[in-house]
């Protein structure tokens, strides 16, 4: 390890580096001033060293940089990188340079057997010659960085300050042209509009130093943590428990009970109700991407909430939009269309008019019958669930024939993916929609399918959807899981990794292993959890920090927000479309409380997003593409979440997807967790709960609402031995509820029996 300074004086410049000695400190006069580094052990951490960076000028101010340089000398391109949120595997993949929205058009890259294709993110180079990527401490969901060395056995963590007193830091990680020694280098300040993707020449180019004064010292740290590591899922484990340490934790606003924003999400979607053909629009409707999607970005996930806990207008409409996702967008294969402006359907192939691209004549006609499976495999899942909701809640008027319509299309829904596994032993990314033909394959763009099948096995009794859902979630984990990747569910960035295919995976291991009882799923959800966590922003930016304390009234509040792929590099303000209950549930068969952390980082700060929503047309306009944006002003980190509203993209709008990510929250993950023997209490709706007593069978628990609007709260307490049986269906939404007055406490014992005021 050496500290690097660059230093500039007007017209002169000087640079230099100094080792990290074996006695743990090293020192020198280098470029007009005395460098140094230094070392030193880290409390409750036996396996981590902080390293410390540190320059004075002598004589004048100077404008300087100011890095610590990490050299492994036995690298291997067969170790795996990760940045968080946007290097997997060192993004060492074919690439391929295509203008927004991408698809891939050459013959060669079209079929079942490709490898993995992405567009031309920051990446190592796949082939000879020089090798180097750089990002930004804004653009990474954690700043840090992570190495496993297969043939050691070993993993490195290296976690850093996102920002320090010279501004903001960056890591730049380049290869020797033989690629057996690499570099990875931190360095302060990272200009935020230097390079974020060099792929040849040094990581580490100069860029706008920072003024130090003679007198003054700059520091820049890193701690650095070295484990074993059995596998790629290890060191992900590990970064999963370290990825806080230096950031620590962002604290909890309340602001906004989760009763009272799930009335302001259905009222904004039921503004945006279109009587014909019966949906709910996915926008401002401004084009066939805005008006209706099925899967991906689509509001058919909110019929979901609104048939268990909407108004009798919402529950009606849910119901019609059913009725016309079964009746008008399932195709022959079993497959359902992408997208409609009403009138026509189109698919993946960008055939529809963008808003910047009023044209109709097609992008790409090869592709106008593309079909990316993730969106049946989404629709399978909602159709499962939405046959659970309406079994649970009948409706009279419409006797069993909506049941009865959305069990067959959901029939024919598995049925065709399991056409596609037994014929390809695969389920792809892209299929002919018609014919249900594999056209694009790998990824893990269908990554709720197994999930699908397994609801479809047990509802419909038919084991040969289980069977193949189990053999082909064990595909994905070995092909893709363990080796630390997921990638092709945006339709819009080729293969690059994302955070999104990775939450469907989620999905899938844990009802398999609700529906099966095998352990083995357990290990492999887990190990997607950490995959995931990898994605979800885990602490708030500087200039977040710095809105807040001059008085801003909604700061972005970036922690929770989950960044979507390593092409598109937003943050959505939650898991797209996801609640994230998955995580409660895998802390039901696992009590890691931290997964439990990881949920309420995002589903808590979803009002915050809607408070930044709030406008007079909140769908907003779709301008912009679904890509890096530009930060609105004075908000300067990617990871920042209001861009996201601020610039909603062309082919994900951007309204209809937090109203059903929202949704679906406050419907999937209780207000308050409990666990009554064991005395947990984890609130993650906007109230405080303490225990005040503790007695046999019974918790009393105080609950206080600080906000300014009154909330009810639904209750979610069990036993240790109930955690230990797979949720039941409707378990959250029909869990028992206590209201709390804006500003009051409430005393409830739980189990819920009474409630006194307080």
């Amino acid at each position: 390890m050496t500290a690097r300074v660059d230093r500039t004086d007007g017209p002169a410049e000087a640079s230099g580096e100094v080792a990290l000695g074996a006695a743990g400190s090293g020192r020198a006069a280098i470029a007009g001033g005395a460098l140094a580094i230094s070392a030193s052990p880290v409390a409750g951490r036996p396996d981590a060293v902080d390293v410390v960076a540190s320059y004075r000028p002598r004589g004048r101010a100077a404008s300087v940089t100011l890095g610590v340089r990490v050299t492994l000398a036995a690298w291997s391109r067969d170790d795996y990188l990760v940045l968080p949120g946007a290097v997997y595997a060192g993004n060492r993949f074919e690439s391929r340079h295509v203008a927004y929205p991408p698809l891939l058009s050459e013959p060669a890259d079209i079929g079942p057997n490709v490898p993995v294709i992405v567009s031309d993110i920051p990446r190592l180079n796949l082939h000879p010659g020089p090798s180097a990527l750089e990002r930004a401490a804004g653009d990474l969901a954690v700043p840090a960085a992570g190495v496993f060395a297969p043939a050691a056995g070993r993993g490195l963590v290296l976690l850093f300050d996102p920002a320090t007193p010279l501004g903001p830091t960056g890591i730049g990680v380049g290869e020797s042209d033989d690629r057996k020694t690499a570099t990875m280098t931190v360095t302060a300040p990272f200009p935020a509009d230097g390079p974020t993707g060099a792929r040849g020449g040094g990581p580490h180019g100069r860029g706008r130093g920072a003024l130090v004064r003679d007198g003054e010292t700059a520091t820049v740290r890193v701690r650095v943590q070295l484990c074993d590591c059995a596998d790629v899922p290890a060191l992900l484990a590990k970064l999963f428990a370290v990825r806080k340490d230096l950031t620590g934790a962002a604290p909890r606003a309340h602001e906004l009970p989760f009763s009272a924003a799930f009335a302001a999400h259905e009222e904004r979607l039921n503004r945006r109700w279109l009587e014909a053909p019966g949906v709910y629009a996915a926008g401002s409707r401004d084009s066939a991407y805005a008006t209706w999607q099925t899967g991906w970005a689509s509001t058919a996930a909110a019929a979901l909430p609104l048939l268990a806990a909407g108004s009798a207008q919402s529950r009606e409409r849910a119901r019609r939009q059913t009725a016309f996702l079964v009746a008008e967008a399932q195709t022959p294969s079993g497959f359902f269309h992408a997208i409609s402006d009403g009138k026509t359907w189109f698919e993946d192939g960008f055939a529809a008019p963008l808003p910047s691209r009023p044209t109709t004549t097609p992008l790409y006609r090869h592709a106008q019958r593309w079909h990316l499976t993730r969106r049946s495999a989404d629709t399978l899942v909602v159709m499962m669930k939405a046959l659970s909701v309406l079994e649970r809640h009948p409706d009279p008027r419409m006797g069993p024939r909506l049941a009865t319509d959305l069990g067959e299309a959901a029939r024919r829904s598995a049925d065709a993916f399991v056409r596609l596994w037994e014929r390809y032993h695969q389920l792809g990314q892209f299929a002919d929609v018609e014919s249900g033909d594999l056209l694009v394959g790998g990824s893990t763009a269908a990554g709720a399918a197994p999930a699908g099948l397994a609801l479809a096995s047990a509802a419909f009794k038919h084991p040969r959807y289980l069977k193949v859902a189990r053999a082909a979630a064990e595909q994905l984990y070995d092909r893709y899981v363990r080796a630390g990747i997921t990638c092709g569910g945006p339709g819009d960035a080729l293969q690059c990794p994302d955070s999104e295919s990775a939450a469907g995976l989620l999905e899938s291991f844990v009802t398999l292993y609700e529906l099966t009882r095998e352990r083995v799923w357990i290990d492999r959800a887990r190990a997607a959890a950490h995959l995931l966590a990898s994605w979800v922003i885990a602490h708030e930016p500087k200039g977040a920090r710095d809105l807040a304390a001059a008085g801003d009234r909604h700061p972005p509040r970036a922690t929770g927000g989950v960044i979507s792929d390593a092409q598109n590099g937003r943050s959505t303000p939650g898991y797209l479309l996801w609640s994230g209950d998955a995580l409660l549930r895998l802390y039901r068969a696992t009590g890691d409380v931290a997964l439990l952390e990881l949920l309420r980082d995002t589903v808590h700060n979803l009002p915050r997003v809607l408070a930044a929503a709030a406008k007079p047309e909140p769908d907003g306009a779709t301008a912009a593409p679904h890509a890096p944006t530009s930060p609105t002003p004075g908000r300067t980190e990617r990871t920042d979440t209001a861009p996201w509203l601020d610039a909603p993209g062309e082919v994900v709008p951007a309204g209809g997807a937090l109203d059903t990510m929202a949704l679906l929250a406050y419907t999937e993950v209780p207000g308050l967790y409990a666990q009554i023997d064991s005395g947990l209490v984890f609130p993650f709706d906007h109230v405080e709960a303490r225990v005040k007593e503790r007695l046999a069978g019974k918790l009393v628990v105080a609950l206080t609402n600080p906000t300014g609007a009154d909330a009810t709260v639904r209750v979610l307490a069990e036993t240790a031995a109930d955690a230990a049986e797979p949720l039941r269906p409707g378990a959250v939404v029909d869990a028992p509820t206590v209201s709390v007055p804006a500003g009051a406490s409430v005393d409830v014992a739980l189990p819920l029996t009474r409630v006194a005021r307080g």
